[in-house]
């Protein structure tokens, strides 16, 4: 069965560049858009930031752990800090959500 509204939010996973090693994966429920939306999130996500246009997208991630190995809830701010620890992560991030939808 087809169900013509999607669910509010969705599962696909982002493959984030690790230098000298393979490609991680980071598995993150997105939040569902439709056309118009997604055409206005994407005009206005170089006036936001990388990080406040992601934001608005990303529900949650799962699988994510520190350099403990503890477990890393999704937040504004883990989302800062692997930006930063991963250069190329906005883009490839920008274009896995695109691609899951």
């Amino acid at each position: 069965m087809f169900k013509i509204v999607p669910n509010p939010t969705f599962v696909a996973e982002a493959r984030i560049t690790v230098p000298g090693a393979d490609a991680g994966l980071l598995k993150i429920e997105w939040r569902h858009q439709g056309r118009a939306a997604l055409k206005d999130w994407m005009e206005s996500a170089s006036a936001k930031g990388d990080g406040d246009a992601l934001h608005a997208v990303i529900a949650s991630w799962s699988e994510v752990v520190d350099v403990l190995g503890d477990p890393v809830n999704y937040s504004r701010s883990a989302l800062a800090d692997l930006l930063d620890a991963y250069p190329t992560a906005a883009g490839e991030l920008f274009q896995a959500y695109i691609d899951a939808l």
